[in-house]
C-alpha cells in the first residue's frame, strides 16, 4: 500500500474509532471528512448542551506528530480549537485512546518541546522541526473521556 494511502485510512480509522466510543457513552460525533481546518470530529453532549471540535491524531507506532511545528509552537493557544485524541493501534486492529482537553495539550506539548528542544546535543536542531509525543508522554491521559468537555 502506498504510503499516502495508509496515513489517510490511518486517520480515518482513528476518527470512526473516537466517534463510535463517543456514541457509546451517549455523546453525538460528527466526522467532518477532512473538509474543516483543524477539527476531525464536532461533538456534542446531549444531556448539558455542550459542544466541542476534537482534533484525532492516529497512529501504529510510538509517537505521534501532533501537527505543530516547533517554530509556530507560540501560536499554539489561537490555533488550537479544542481537545485532542491520540488513537494508538495495534496489531491486531484494536485502539487505545489518550484524551487530553485544549490545555492539556499545550501544556504536554510545551513541557516535551522544551525537554527536546535543551537537551545536550553535539550539532544543532533546526528550530522548524515538527513536534512529536510519545505513548510514554500520553500514558496519564489514557481513557481520560471526561476532558472532551474541559476549558
Amino acid at each position: 500500500m502506498k504510503p499516502q494511502i495508509k496515513k489517510l485510512r490511518t486517520g480515518l480509522a482513528g476518527e470512526y474509532f473516537v466517534a463510535a466510543r463517543m456514541n457509546l457513552r451517549g455523546w453525538v460525533a460528527s466526522l467532518t471528512l477532512k473538509n474543516f481546518p483543524g477539527i476531525d470530529i464536532f461533538g456534542l453532549d446531549p444531556q448539558t448542551g455542550q459542544n466541542v471540535r476534537i482534533q484525532v491524531k492516529s497512529c501504529w507506532d510510538s509517537s505521534f506528530f501532533v501537527g505543530v511545528r516547533h517554530s509556530e509552537r507560540h501560536l499554539m493557544n489561537n490555533k488550537i480549537q479544542g481537545p485532542f485524541v491520540f488513537v494508538h493501534m495495534d496489531s491486531i486492529n484494536d485502539a487505545s485512546f489518550y484524551i487530553l482537553s485544549k490545555s492539556e495539550f499545550i501544556n504536554i506539548v510545551n513541557t516535551t518541546d522544551d525537554a527536546y528542544f535543551n537537551k545536550p546535543r553535539i550539532k544543532p536542531i533546526k528550530p522548524d522541526y515538527p513536534i512529536a509525543l510519545s505513548l510514554k508522554d500520553l500514558k496519564p491521559f489514557k481513557d481520560n473521556w471526561d476532558s472532551l468537555w474541559k476549558d
